[in-house]
């Protein structure tokens, strides 16, 4: 029973043998524990590598060999299982996400005629959101229109952003002004070509990009704190494009320049 147990914690068949025969049996030589135990050598050494490796069994001196306390070579032995099981929870949990994109899509194809991936590309991260973009505005060919809160992020895409401004490309920036370093970024934006404007919200809950008004990027915060947020996503849909430009204009008109 004590052999089924430790095999059903992670032991292989000889590990288990071994330890339960050094726990009645202490200080013994790999010899020896072969001999009792009916086992080659080889398997005898290759299971007290492992043991060891497991923090179950020590060597109390030269060649000779004894199994660590059992509660704390349990606990060992528990904490080894719970990262293997974690691994594996994560392994499942990517193959669900890959399996469910791959299952989503052909479910709305096959029944509406809608192809899920060209309406929303979802991004897994703020970085994730940063890196695309910088590659959106450097591919821009005529026009980036740029909704934030007080542009914290410029730095990011400061350069990318002004050389595309050098290039021609018209540059729009919806932020809000509320502070010295906010306008200290505002202003280094309008020396280099760039139009700002200040929104007159107080608080707008999306921040997102627009390239050459076919390509959006965007995240919904959910407080105002910006303490959480949707993970960020990608569309070349015209409809959703639509909506964003709709709303971008209408704010650009509002806003006021910067004073």
């Amino acid at each position: 029973m004590l052999k089924e147990a430790l095999e059903r914690m992670g032991l292989s068949e000889a590990e288990s043998s071994i330890y339960l025969f050094l726990n009645e049996n202490p200080r013994k030589r790999l010899e020896e524990i072969a001999e009792s135990l009916k086992l080659k050598e080889s398997e005898v050494e290759g299971a007290l590598s492992s043991l060891y490796s497991k923090g179950l069994v020590v060597k109390v001196e030269e060649g000779l060999y004894d199994v660590v306390q059992p509660s704390r070579a349990l606990e060992n032995l528990l904490q080894l299982k719970l990262k293997l099981m974690e691994a594996e929870v994560v392994e499942l949990r990517r193959q669900a996400s890959m399996l469910r994109e791959a299952l989503e899509s052909k479910y709305w194809e096959s029944r509406y005629g809608i192809r899920e991936e060209l309406i929303l590309d979802p991004l897994e991260s703020l970085t994730a959101m940063e890196v695309r973009t910088v590659k959106m505005i450097m591919d821009a060919n005529s026009e980036i229109m740029i909704f934030t809160a007080s542009f914290e992020w410029l730095p990011k895409v400061k350069d990318v952003l002004l050389d595309s401004a050098r290039r021609g490309v018209k540059v729009r920036v919806l932020m809000r002004v509320s502070d010295e370093a906010s306008k200290a970024r505002a202003m280094e934006l309008l020396k280099g070509g760039v139009h700002v404007k200040n929104v007159v919200e107080k608080w707008y809950p999306v921040r997102g990009t627009i390239v050459d008004r076919s390509k959006l990027l965007f995240l919904i915060w959910a407080t105002e704190r910006k303490t959480s947020y949707y993970k960020p996503h990608y569309t070349e849909n015209p409809g959703l494009i639509k909506v964003f430009l709709d709303a971008f204009e209408k704010r650009w008109e509002r806003a006021v320049d910067v004073a």
